[in-house]
Formats: C-alpha cells, structure tokens, sequence
C-alpha cells in the first residue's frame, strides 16, 4: 500500500473521532473554547504498523456554533505523516449528526449505521468513566477502493468531548485493518496564550533570516 493510501485510509479510520450518533443532547453545547482531548492511537494494515496522536480542540464558540480543530501525527513506514488540520463547525441548536461533519479525501462516500448501544464502566489509565457504548456498521468509497467496517465508540456525558475510546476492525479490498484509539489527556488550554507563543517562535525565525541576510551582505 502506497503512502498516499494509507493517508487516505488513515482519515477514513479517524473519522469515528467526529462521527458520532446523533444525540439529543448535543455534547459540545456544555464546552468552552480551550477544551481539548487528546488520544492515543494505534492503527494495523496490510502489515503496516502505525502509532500516534490525534487532538480535537474547541478553538471558537458561541450560543449556536461551536468550531472543533482536529490536529495530529502519525509515524507509519518510518515516516511522520501529519494528520491535516481540519476544521468542523457544528450547529448546537440540533442533535449532533455523524453524516454532517468530518471532512475526508475527496471522492469519499462514507454512509454510517448505528447497530446496538449500552452502558459500561470504562477504566482508561487510573481514571473510569461512566460510559455509553454505541456500535456502528460503515461503508466506504475512496480512491477506488471499497471499505467496510464495524466500529465500537464509548463516550462519556461528563467530559465536554465525550469519546472516551474506540475500536474499529475492518476489510478493505482485501486487506484487514484494525484501529484502537484511547483518551489519554483532557482538560483547558489558554489559546491566546498558545497564539502569543506562535507568533514569538514566528518573530524570531524572521529575525534569524535578516541575520543571516545581513552576513551575506557583509
């Protein structure tokens, strides 16, 4: 499997992250702007390992809208392939729905059906969760290739991200893939902070390049 795929197939397995059943309590109307979850990630293909990290933070709200940026890597073939910052707007005032968010390759037809719920007490590091356990069936289309696949996502009412956990197994032309990912930190990030801090590493990159621009003259 070519690189190039595997990206795709790689965002065809974190799409789970976004697509969640439709709620009638949509989670993200109790998050603050600076809210993130950050998760482990461990994905199997066509014998190709890949371990990284994936983070969804609520980057803007308001009393209708809520802005959720999805950033990561992954290191896969001995290569790091950055998982692209992405960016999903979802409506507050309705139910959240799985089939209107996620933005994936395009050509990629995804349809998602829920199959059964219940409820488990769900231990991830020294904390446990009260969860809600959902599993879905999906199907694919991308780049020419049929994907199917049986997930299992656990979310959690108490944290403002609800995903706690999901498992995914799946078969794509052929090839089996498995997918794990689990929260592995949660909490608030002071995004003006952060953005200050941006804008000083970016303020000295331009200074060192007049450095080095002035020792050229010389």
């Amino acid at each position: 499997m070519k690189l190039r795929q595997f990206a795709a197939v790689l965002a065809v397995a974190i799409f789970p992250v976004a697509a969640r059943a439709a709620d009638d309590e949509n989670p993200y109307r109790k998050a603050k702007v600076g809210d993130f979850a950050t998760y482990k990630m461990t994905t199997k293909i066509a014998g190709i390992s890949a371990e990284g990290t994936l983070t969804q933070t609520v980057t803007a709200k308001d009393d209708k809208e809520a802005t959720v940026t999805t950033s990561g890597k992954v290191v896969a073939m001995g290569m790091e392939i950055p998982v692209r910052e992405e960016k999903m707007t979802i409506d507050l005032t309705k139910p959240f729905d799985p089939g209107k968010v996620g933005n994936l390759p395009p050509g990629t037809e995804v349809k998602v059906e829920k199959l059964k719920d219940g409820t488990e007490k769900l231990k991830v590091g020294d904390k446990t969760y009260d969860s809600k356990w959902e599993t879905f069936k999906m199907k694919a289309k991308l780049m020419g290739m049929e994907f199917e696949a049986e997930m299992k996502v656990w979310q959690a009412k108490e944290l403002s991200i609800p995903m706690v956990k999901m498992e995914m197994a799946a078969d794509m032309g052929g090839q089996k893939m498995e997918v794990l990912m689990e929260l592995t930190e949660t909490g608030a990030k002071d995004l003006k902070k952060d953005e200050k801090a941006e804008d000083k590493k970016a303020d000295k990159k331009e200074e060192r390049k007049d450095e080095k621009k002035d020792v050229k003259k010389d």
